[in-house]
């Protein structure tokens, strides 16, 4: 096949971990799937409800044998032990590319001899490495028989992943921070390519209004719980969009400065980030999309110094970056942006979010894919 032709039905396989909610990697899934309408989307599982109203909404996805157990779509980590078996019976024989978006188990999918398997990584799967505690926490999984069990099954699935991660053609990491870890736990070099942020969306206003903005699901390794102590301890006003199991924890912790507000349409979001005098990020994450699309509507980041926080922010100059997760490393960055508020240009902050702009990704994205037909 020619590097300008379009794949056919039977010539692209895409393969996604799960499809539950749309979040960061689904919006770069739906990205993808713009670019090539005719590639056959699968995932172990489906929650077709959960997609309405979503670019995603208009494809059919082939699912596993995942989709078919009791509470799957409610309790589908649980499950977790089974999903290395899961992904691996997938057949994609028929299809001459494969393309997994993995942030768990997905880049283990099997191909064959003639069959050509890129692996766009998000992340090395969180739970069993950097976030295994969180995971057991968020289970209450931790100090019981059934905790000794869940770290067995982890270091099974450690095990596995290492040797799944071999199987790729050729990979991708959607930032240098994912890069360095694919290159700790599995060995392998990544090139990069950096997700794509629709750059069209946003309009900031000319005076920016007097409120801090913090988007993102409510898990514990969000940290959310350490950024509201901080607003409460300051009295600073704080807008917390999004849903998750840590939510009523906050609504214990919030002071009424602290608003909490559930997730939010894209036009909600897009406001508010043109609106806020700043987005505050406390979470390790592997890219950051939130942060990024905050710099596209000209509004600084205060954020954790790992992860895409480092990549994204321009520290000093399109934010502040902190050393420390800790609610004493917020108190001390909010104290100095309220002391540097002023000097923050959204134009050189709107200009930093170009290197994401979603033109770039296309680009760049189908530019490698096609190069393998």
């Amino acid at each position: 096949m020619s590097q300008t032709q379009p794949p056919t039905t039977n010539s692209l396989a895409v393969v996604h971990d799960w499809l539950s909610s749309y979040s960061g990697s689904e919006r770069l899934l739906a990205e993808i799937m713009d670019l090539y309408p005719q590639a056959q989307l699968h995932a172990l599982l489906y929650s077709r409800s959960a997609f309405e109203n979503t670019p995603l909404a208009k494809y059919s996805v082939t699912t596993t044998l995942m989709q078919r157990l009791p509470g799957i779509h409610k309790y589908y980590r649980s499950y977790l032990p089974l999903m290395p078996l899961a992904i691996e019976r997938l057949d994609l024989n028929r299809f001459p590319i494969v393309l997994s978006l993995s942030h768990a188990v997905a880049h283990g999918v099997r191909t064959q001899v003639g069959q050509t398997h890129v692996a766009y990584i998000c992340t090395p799967m969180r739970y069993a490495w950097h976030l295994q505690e969180d995971y057991l926490n968020l289970h209450g999984l931790n100090g019981s028989f059934a905790g000794w069990l869940a770290r067995s099954a982890l270091g099974f699935i450690r095990t596995w992943d290492r040797k799944a991660a071999q199987r790729a053609d050729h990979m991708l990491a959607i930032s240098e921070w994912t890069a360095g870890r694919i290159k700790q736990v599995w060995g392998r070099e990544a090139r990069v390519i950096y997700p794509p942020i629709d750059l069209t969306r946003f309009k900031p206003v000319n005076k920016r209004e007097n409120f801090y903005l913090v988007v993102t699901r409510l898990v514990p390794y969000k940290r959310v719980a350490t950024i509201v102590e901080a607003f409460n301890q300051l009295k600073l006003p704080l807008l917390v969009v999004g849903t998750g199991p840590e939510k009523p924890n906050l609504a214990r912790l919030a002071g009424p400065n602290v608003t909490l507000l559930d997730n939010q349409p894209d036009e909600v979001v897009t406001d508010l980030m043109n609106r806020a005098k700043a987005f505050v990020y406390m979470a390790v994450e592997d890219f950051g999309m939130a942060m990024a699309e905050a710099q596209a509507a000209g509004c600084p980041v205060i954020a954790y110094r790992q992860g895409g926080a480092a990549e994204i922010v321009v520290d000093g100059e399109t934010g502040l970056l902190f050393d420390t997760q800790s609610m004493a490393a917020m108190v001390q960055a909010l104290e100095e942006f309220e002391r540097r508020k002023n000097s923050f240009d959204a134009r050189l902050i709107q200009k930093n979010a170009q290197r994401f702009a979603r033109q770039r990704f296309r680009d760049e994205f189908s530019t490698f894919l096609n190069s393998l037909w």
